[in-house]
C-alpha cells in the first residue's frame, strides 16, 4: 500500500488538531453577549435517498463553502452486497476531504479540496469479493482532485467555475459512499428576491461513485448518462415561499438526452400537533442527436403525501412511467419520490409504462431532533409484472451530532418476484466533519 495514500487522513488530523488549539486561544473567545463571526462551512454530512429522511428540497444549486481557511470530513464505512446463491461482495474503507479557500471582498472566491478512497488492507485479497462501491474501477485506493471553484459575484450575480459539488434532479452529489459526486461545471445563477431563484450553465464532466465509470476520474457527462460525449446544458427557475416550494430545470446533454422537470411540494399545520406535506413531480425525457444512449421517449408523474405528529412521520408516493422506454436516468440519486435505497424507477427493466409505490415510517424524537429511524417498502413494477415485479424494504438509523459527528445505518433487502433472485444490503458510514 503506498503511504501516501493514508497521508490526507494525517493532514487532516493535523489540521483539525491546530483548528481546535485556535478556537481555544482567549484572544479567540468572543465576548459575553457578542456574536462570533465565523465563516460558513459546508454540509459535507453524508446524503439520503430524495424519499428518505431528506424532505429538505435546495433552492436552485445553492453554494456553501468555506473560502476562508480550511474544512474537511473523514469517514469510514463498511458495506456487504449479498445476491443469494450468486455473489457476497462486502468492504471496508477509509475516505477523507481536505479543502481550503480564500476570498477577496465578496467579488472573488476560490476554494479547493483533495479527495481520498482508501482500502485499509484487510479486505479480501479476492477482487472479485470486494464490494467497489468505496473504491476505484480496480478496486483500489486512489487520490484525487475534489473541489476547484472559483465564485464571482456582483448584485444578485454569482458565477461558479470549476469540479464542483452540485445538486439538482438529475445531476446530484449522491453523497452516500465515502466520497459525493462532483461535476465540472460553468454555472452562473441570479436571485431576484428572497421568493424566486434562477440559473444556467453548462457541465462537462462528472466523476464519483455513480458516474458509470471510474470513480477516482472525470469522464464526459454523456458517458455519465450511458452514452457518449461531454456537453450538457443546464437552466432552472425555483420558487419559495411560506407553504410552497416548487422548481423546473432543463437538461440538454448532446446526442443523450434532453430532460424537463418540474416539482413543486405545498407544506402546512393543522394545529399545532398535525402537519403534512402535498407533492407533485413531471420528468420528460426524449432522445437528442445520434442518441449514443439508446431510445429516450418518456414522461413520468409522481405524487406524494406525508402527516407528521409528536416526531413520527407518515409518507407515502406513488411515479409512474408512460412512453416508449424506461424513465429518465441520472447521475446521482435522481428525482423520483420513490427512490429507495437501491431501486428506482429508472433502474426496472423493461421499464415502459412502470411504476413505483412507497410507503415509508419515520420517527424523529422530539428529545432528540438530530436522531431519525426508520423504515420503508417499495414495490416497482413494469407494464407486465412477469416482465419485471421488485419490491425493496429499508430500515435506516441516522444521528448527527452539532455538524460534526455523523452516524447513518441502512439495511436494504430487495426481492425480485420475477426471478426469485433476493438481495441484502448492509451499509454503516461513520463520520467527523471540521
Amino acid at each position: 500500500m503506498k503511504l501516501y495514500l493514508y497521508s490526507l487522513p494525517v493532514v487532516l488530523l493535523t489540521a483539525q488538531a491546530s483548528s481546535f488549539a485556535e478556537d481555544q486561544s482567549p484572544e479567540e473567545t468572543p465576548e459575553k453577549g457578542s456574536i462570533a463571526q465565523r465563516p460558513p462551512t459546508e454540509e459535507l454530512s453524508p446524503g439520503s435517498p430524495y424519499n428518505i429522511n431528506n424532505s429538505e428540497r435546495g433552492t436552485g444549486i445553492k453554494h456553501d463553502l468555506k473560502y476562508d481557511g480550511c474544512n474537511g470530513f473523514i469517514r469510514t464505512g463498511y458495506i456487504q452486497t449479498h445476491a443469494k446463491t450468486i455473489s457476497n461482495e462486502q468492504a471496508y474503507g477509509l475516505g477523507g476531504e481536505l479543502g481550503c479557500g480564500v476570498s477577496w471582498g465578496s467579488l472573488f472566491k476560490f476554494h479547493v479540496s483533495a479527495f481520498t478512497a482508501i482500502n485499509p488492507g484487510f479486505n479480501s485479497g479476492n477482487k472479485e469479493a470486494i464490494q467497489g462501491d468505496f473504491f476505484d474501477e480496480n478496486k483500489n485506493s486512489y487520490i484525487t482532485l475534489g473541489e476547484a471553484v472559483m465564485t464571482l459575484s456582483y448584485s444578485s450575480f454569482e458565477a461558479h467555475i470549476g469540479p464542483q459539488r452540485i445538486n439538482s434532479p438529475h445531476m446530484d452529489q449522491d453523497d452516500l459512499r465515502l466520497l459525493p459526486n462532483i461535476f465540472e461545471a460553468y454555472l452562473v445563477d441570479y436571485q431576484f428576491n428572497d421568493e424566486f431563484y434562477m440559473g444556467s450553465g453548462f457541465i462537462r464532466t462528472a466523476k464519483g461513485w455513480e458516474n458509470n465509470g471510474n470513480a477516482a476520474d472525470f469522464i464526459g457527462i454523456g458517458e455519465a448518462f450511458g452514452g457518449t460525449g461531454s456537453q450538457s446544458w443546464l437552466g432552472w427557475g425555483t420558487y419559495q415561499q411560506q407553504h410552497i416550494n416548487a422548481s423546473a430545470w432543463y437538461y440538454y446533454i448532446k446526442d443523450v438526452q434532453q430532460i424537463f422537470f418540474m416539482d413543486i411540494v405545498y407544506q402546512n399545520s393543522i394545529n399545532e400537533i398535525f402537519s403534512y406535506e402535498l407533492g407533485g413531480q413531471f420528468d420528460l425525457g426524449r432522445s437528442v442527436g445520434r442518441e449514443s444512449a439508446g431510445l429516450v421517449d418518456a414522461n413520468t408523474l409522481g405524487i406524494f403525501a406525508s402527516l407528521s405528529a409528536c416526531g413520527v412521520i407518515f409518507t407515502t408516493a406513488y411515479n409512474k412511467n408512460f412512453g416508449d422506454s424506461a424513465a429518465v436516468s441520472s447521475v446521482g440519486g435522481g428525482p423520483f419520490f420513490t427512490s429507495m435505497e437501491e431501486m428506482t424507477l429508472d433502474a426496472v427493466n423493461a421499464g415502459k409504462n412502470a411504476q413505483g409505490l412507497m410507503l415509508n415510517l419515520e420517527y424523529q424524537p422530539h428529545f432528540f431532533e438530530a436522531m431519525a429511524f426508520g423504515i420503508a417498502i417499495g414495490d416497482f413494477q413494469a407494464e407486465k409484472a412477469a416482465d419485471f415485479h421488485t419490491q425493496e424494504l429499508n430500515t435506516y438509523f441516522s444521528y448527527q451530532y452539532n455538524q460534526m459527528l455523523t452516524v447513518d445505518i441502512m439495511y436494504a433487502y430487495i426481492k425480485n418476484l420475477e426471478s426469485s433472485i433476493n438481495t441484502e444490503q448492509f451499509r454503516v458510514i461513520l463520520g467527523y466533519q471540521f
